[in-house]
């Protein structure tokens, strides 16, 4: 089905048409031409996780799998095994439709109205900036498994792509809040105040997945949708913000699974609140990170120092999402 939704947009979409912000084009990243696949992060699988013995510390999400031995159907038993995975490519954009992923098409003629905006950002963190989020399901991800195909895979990779353009909740801020009632209890000084402690801990390399509602040093997940507080031009914390709040929508939407713990190991389970700890991001464009890639809310002064970190306004920006994924592999 994801397939097909994807297909479907990318026969209506205008190849030849490069929409102008700020004077700049909807760019091709280059990823279609092999841009993915060149310097890929390789060291970003690990650890791998079996039976329960990791093959190095870290980075390990905080909720793994207790049970060594395993069975999804009561006959065939196994051992449990976890890795890290590149799930989604997510491009956050401020010209509606513009696809850097897709070669530079634009996708949806006619939407402009729903342009976005990095806002003014001086003085810091006023005005609002607004951005557009599409993400795609990683192609090739099975073969990049560092246990090959694994019993989950069907269940884990069934997300289809995601454009916010066509998500009313991502660009009204009333409907946003209509799915997400509980932001009214933490969209308050003291709910703001604690997420210092997420911001903490996430650049310290983990997040607190208690913290639910936080982003580390990025801000708040609620409201789930396009507008927040400007800083100045393309900051990378509000364009990784924009990124991790999509996913979070994708799992109040029924879309975002859990993959790690002992309920995991037959395939992930539908999870309307966001664990933290199971993704990472990686930034590949305008400028690859590197060497790996970052946790949830970790700050941008480890991972995007300010000579690399974009300065043009509107321009478009690239990240790999990773997710911890525990399955149990049938021995005997």
């Amino acid at each position: 089905m994801g397939a097909l939704i994807l297909g479907l947009f990318l026969m209506t979409a205008s190849p030849g048409l490069k929409a102008l912000e700020n004077g700049l084009a909807c760019e091709d990243a280059g990823l279609l031409s092999g841009g993915l696949l060149e310097d890929f992060c390789l060291e970003c699988l690990l650890p791998v996780r079996i039976a329960t013995l990791s093959s190095q510390p870290e980075p390990l999400p905080r909720d793994l799998a207790s049970d060594a031995v395993c069975s999804c159907d009561g006959e065939t038993y196994g051992v449990s095994v976890g890795s890290w995975h590149p799930v989604r490519l997510i491009e956050v954009v401020t010209t509606p439709g513009c696809s850097p992923i897709l070669g530079g098409i634009q996708l949806f003629p006619g939407m402009q109205g729903f342009r976005g905006t990095t806002g003014p950002g001086e003085p810091v963190g006023s005005g609002t900036a607004f951005f557009h989020v599409h993400s795609f399901p990683v192609p090739f991800m099975a073969l990049l498994d560092p246990l090959s195909e694994t019993p989950c895979r069907s269940i884990n990779d069934a997300a289809p792509a995601y454009f916010s353009e066509l998500d009313p909740g991502w660009n009204v801020p009333g409907l946003s809040m209509i799915d997400q009632p509980e932001a009214a209890f933490f969209l308050n000084p003291p709910g703001i105040e604690a997420c210092a402690a997420d911001a903490a801990a996430s650049t310290s390399g983990m997040p607190l997945d208690e913290l639910f509602w936080c982003a580390g040093s990025w801000g708040t997940l609620y409201p789930m949708q396009g507008a927040m507080r400007a800083t100045l031009g393309t900051d990378p914390s509000l364009t990784s913000l924009a990124a991790i709040r999509h996913q979070a929508r994708l799992h109040r939407s029924g879309m975002g699974l859990k993959t790690t713990g002992n309920e995991a190991l037959c395939g992930g389970i539908p999870s309307p609140f966001m664990e933290k700890s199971q993704y990472r991001l990686s930034r590949i464009y305008p400028v690859r990170e590197r060497p790996l890639n970052h946790a949830v809310g970790e700050s941008t002064l480890r991972w995007a120092s300010l000579p690399e970190a974009p300065k043009v306004q509107g321009q478009a920006t690239l990240y790999l999402l990773w997710r911890f994924e525990e399955c149990c592999i049938p021995v005997f």
